[in-house]
């Protein structure tokens, strides 16, 4: 019969005991508030929100936090987000089956028959179930037990449940039923979803596809009845572990595929000198990382795992008459012990001012006070297989008490709590607790009697909702993302520091607090020169965590000057544990006084030079720019053309140097280049003009033969229509066909071509390096609006880059280009410009389209029968010259958006036309 298991971390499986507090709480946070009315209150309130399975925490009045963790689970998570107290009593579901009305665990027990396993754990994804080999009884619930009566002649069946696991135990009530020879193997079937089973020396483990447990057992045991409970026990459960003086022998165990097997020992079972009941396995371990548990003399190889329910306690249990006639065990006498391991990983980084351990005291020999005494023990050797025999060496002494409670109305029951009294420098818990919180290692302690051959020592305590608690603020972390705005710069030292044009800037950190409390942040401004003193003192707060700034006053910083700043936070007990880094700029204040000289030989000043859309070099200068601290410190030159704005930047390669870049005009006749100088802090110079003259590409750009195609579509032959341009860039036409053009009515020979919005199309050469600047056209009638559809598109690899269309989003015209040549998995990867028009597009009405881009101001522009109705900028472009389309687009590596409707005179021109030529086009 294998043994039980169970979560092998429920603690860890929603986030139960220590743990850091999410960052990025509203304002206030939950914290601050149960803070706030801590103060206004005078008691301290939980903080809710950081409430878990074993852990509580609350504000204090005095503005600190208490957290206090059990070592026991206390409450359970609901679906709605509620806790319920852990009770482990069991009820019958609807289902049938048996389970804890509350526990950690996921689990359930056989309602009877043979339809339900008769133990099954669940965890996430994870399951484990053991079936027993025939049909059950329906059992008899008692308390937190299923009795599941006569499962073999003589033999009951008992399963225990608690808050985190279960027990269960075979009961072999006579020696003529332990020779049943089924009780020589028990063999239980295993259905497991995502776990594997494995056996070591302790115990069965089920671990999941990552090899951790997920499930843990004990090894399998088996124990009979030589011992008797003390008279003081309260009502134990025999199938939950030995009591003091059975004999107790561990039991062969194996896992084969789909069961798991034991092996009980024949020699116990049926042994002249066993005293009946037998019980055959042993309780669950459920692996949590805080333990508890009781070791005894009376039983040096057992280890009693969360078990409270056999009488344990510590001290001396002497089996004797006291002079005042009280009986302290029945039969024997033996030493208990207790052990507790809590684990402080969640309390790291905090602050701790004072730690406390307490259990309630249960049960007391004598109400004559006698001193206990709590130490610190090694946390490696606390777990499932601690007994009497390898018990730990008690270290340090952190507390000792001298109590009595838990002998009836003469001394009640109470929670004895031991803290450092300062009076005695040999008690050193707080110390102690901080040291291993710094790290966040576990610790361990032992509860132990100081004189343990005193029989008036011996007491019981509860270690279910034993605690260790501490009072505690944690410090607000070291401020980050350090920076300034007005201007914005970001935190840098030595030749990388930045230069502002402000003599007022302000700094900005972000202030963080694991207790979410309000911060106040001091920044603090010294000039960089290690001698030179500080020269501002600024503060922000105290608000919620988040970003905290302080503008530096009018008048302590200077020109020419380099100053460093930092900042460190507060919560109003304790500063943060570091300053911020030390951040560092320059003040520059002063604009340059100069404009720049421009200089081209390509574009000579109030002189014609290259064709209109022809690139040209021109040389920035600074003209004799001097600062008075930093002298020549042009860092770039600002330029444009057209735009008193100027956007572009030509960059020298060192300060103050030339900077040389080629220029585009995109029209012909005079253009005005605007420029100035900007140095290293961002202050702008003034502006300098420069008039050249780009010459007429074409003396009529209106003329078919100065655009870089022209298709009138009056002609279409062997399905090719003529480009009327003299580039011989003929149209290939698929599917289209000839009809009746825009002026047929007084020019019958005027034709045009009418897509079917399915499969027509028509295909030339690409007539522009769209990366430069152009021009395209076209009239277009639309007869279909229900789906996307290009009127014309110049196509790259796999999307278009220019095209005019019909948007069924925006139900206007568009004119737009990609950003970037390639296929993406999905539209999001698909980014474009998109110039829209003003108005929707019109049903079966002539309309004249035309699409424009400037390189220099990297800006496209859609006409509407002559007048400019939308653009849109970018910074990127793609080389689209894998064919001029009408009727269709390419996209996403496919052909698409094929267009329903009427085309007639398309043109393509390399350049930008001007706003009067637009217009012209688009006369009716």
């Amino acid at each position: 019969m294998a043994p039980p298991l169970a979560a092998a971390d429920a603690r860890a499986a929603d986030g139960s005991g220590p743990r850091a507090v999410t960052e990025g709480a509203p304002d206030p946070s939950p914290g601050q508030r149960a803070l706030d009315e801590a103060r206004a209150t005078g008691h301290r309130v939980e903080v809710v929100q950081e409430r878990s399975e074993t852990e509580q925490v609350f504000a204090n009045p005095s503005g600190t936090f208490t957290a206090e963790q059990t070592a026991q689970p206390q409450r359970v998570r609901q679906a709605d987000g509620s806790w319920q107290p852990v009770d482990a009593g069991l009820v019958r579901r609807q289902d049938g089956s048996i389970g804890p009305r509350s526990a950690v665990v996921d689990m359930s027990f056989s309602g009877g028959g043979t339809d339900q396993p008769l133990i099954r754990m669940a965890k996430g994804d994870t399951s484990l179930a053991l079936r027993w080999p025939g049909k059950l009884p329906e059992p008899r619930l008692n308390g937190t037990t299923a009795e599941y009566a006569e499962v073999m002649p003589g033999v009951d069946l008992k399963v225990d449940a608690t808050v985190t696991g279960y027990s269960y135990a075979l009961v072999v009530k006579t020696a003529e039923a332990a020779k049943n020879p089924e009780l020589r193997r028990i063999e239980l079937a295993t259905d497991t979803k995502g776990l594997s089973l494995t056996t070591d020396s302790s115990g069965l483990h089920a671990l999941d596809g990552k090899g951790a447990k997920v499930f843990s057992g004990p090894p399998a045991r088996m124990w009979d009845s030589s011992g008797r409970p003390a008279p003081a026990a309260p009502g134990a459960a025999p199938a939950t572990t030995p009591a003091p003086g059975d004999k107790v022998a561990t039991m062969a165990m194996s896992v084969q595929k789909g069961a798991v097997t034991v092996v009980p020992d024949q020699a116990l079972l049926t042994g002249p000198g066993t005293r009946y009941p037998v019980y055959i396995d042993p309780p669950t371990d459920d692996m949590t990382q805080v333990e508890w548990l009781y070791v005894s003399s009376s039983s040096p190889d057992t280890s009693f795992l969360k078990d409270e329910r056999q009488g344990r306690g510590v001290g001396y249990c002497s089996y004797a008459q006291t002079g005042e006639g009280l009986a302290v065990c029945s039969r024997d006498s033996y030493v208990d012990r207790m052990y507790f391991k809590f684990s402080t990983s969640g309390w790291k980084g905090r602050k701790i001012r004072k730690a406390t351990f307490s259990a309630e005291e249960t049960f007391s020999f004598s109400c004559t006070p006698t001193w206990v005494d709590l130490a610190l023990v090694d946390e490696k050797k606390i777990g499932k297989d601690t007994t009497w025999n390898n018990k730990p060496v008690d270290g340090d002494l952190m507390v000792d008490r001298k109590v009595a409670y838990g002998r009836g109305d003469q001394c009640p029951s109470a929670r004895v709590e031991f803290y450092d009294n300062p009076a005695e420098k040999n008690e050193n818990l707080t110390p102690t607790v901080v040291k291993k919180a710094a790290t966040g290692e576990p610790i361990a302690f032992s509860l132990t009697a100081s004189d343990e051959k005193d029989p008036y020592s011996w007491k019981r305590f509860r270690g279910s909702d034993a605690k260790l608690s501490i009072e505690y603020n944690t410090p607000p972390a070291k401020p980050t993302d350090e920076r300034t705005s007005n201007p914005a710069t970001g935190c840098e030292r030595g030749s990388g520091r930045p230069w502002i044009r402000t003599g007022t800037p302000t700094m900005l950190v972000k202030g963080t607090d694991d207790d979410h409390q309000n911060l106040k942040a001091t920044f603090r401004v010294w000039n960089a020169l290690p001698e030179k003193p500080m020269v501002f003192e600024g503060t922000d707060g105290y608000h919620a965590q988040g970003d905290f700034r302080s503008t530096i006053a009018q008048g302590k910083l200077q020109h020419g000057q380099a100053y460093k700043w930092h900042a460190g936070t507060t919560d109003g007990i304790d500063d943060s544990t570091e300053w911020s880094d030390y951040c560092e700029f320059g003040v520059d204040t002063e604009a340059p006084a100069t404009k720049p000289a421009v200089t081209s030989r390509d574009f000579p000043a109030e002189q014609e030079g290259k064709k209109a859309g022809q690139p040209g070099s021109f040389t920035f200068s600074a003209n004799g720019v001097r600062d008075s601290a930093y002298g020549n410190d042009i860092a770039y030159y600002e330029w444009a053309i057209g735009d008193d704005e100027p956007a572009n930047r030509a960059v020298p390669s060192r300060t103050g140097g030339d900077a040389t870049v080629d220029i585009t005009p995109t029209t012909f006749g005079p253009n005005v280049l605007y420029a100035r100088s900007v140095d290293r802090a961002g202050n702008r110079g003034p502006l300098t003009t420069y008039v050249f003259k780009a010459v007429r590409p074409c003396p009529d750009e209106l003329t078919d033969g100065c655009s870089a195609a022209t298709y009138h579509l009056d002609q279409v032959a062997s399905g090719t229509s003529p480009d009327s341009s003299g580039k011989n860039r003929s149209l290939g036409v698929t599917g289209a066909t000839s009809v009746a053009g825009r002026k047929a009515a007084s020019r019958p020979d005027d034709k045009a071509l009418r897509f079917n919005g399915t499969s027509d199309y028509a295909k030339a050469t690409s007539p522009v390096d769209t990366r430069q600047a152009f021009t395209v056209s076209a009239w277009v009638r639309p007869t279909g609006v229900d789906h996307n559809g290009t009127v014309l598109s110049q196509s790259g690899e796999h999307v278009f880059g220019p095209a005019l269309y019909y948007s069924t989003t925006f139900q206007r015209w568009v004119f737009g280009r990609m950003a970037a040549d390639k296929a993406a998995s999905t539209t999001d990867d698909l980014k474009r410009a998109m110039a829209v028009s003003e108005r929707p597009a019109r049903l079966n009405e002539w309309t004249h389209l035309t699409g424009t881009y400037d390189p220099q101001a990297r800006k496209i522009q859609l006409y509407v029968n002559g007048v400019m109705e939308g653009e849109a900028s970018f910074d990127a472009v793609i080389d689209a010259r894998q064919g001029l389309e009408l009727g269709r687009s390419r996209w996403n590596d496919q052909w698409d958006n094929f267009f329903a409707g009427d085309v007639d005179d398309v043109r393509v021109h390399a350049g930008r036309l001007s706003d009067r030529d637009i217009a012209y086009l688009a006369t009716p």
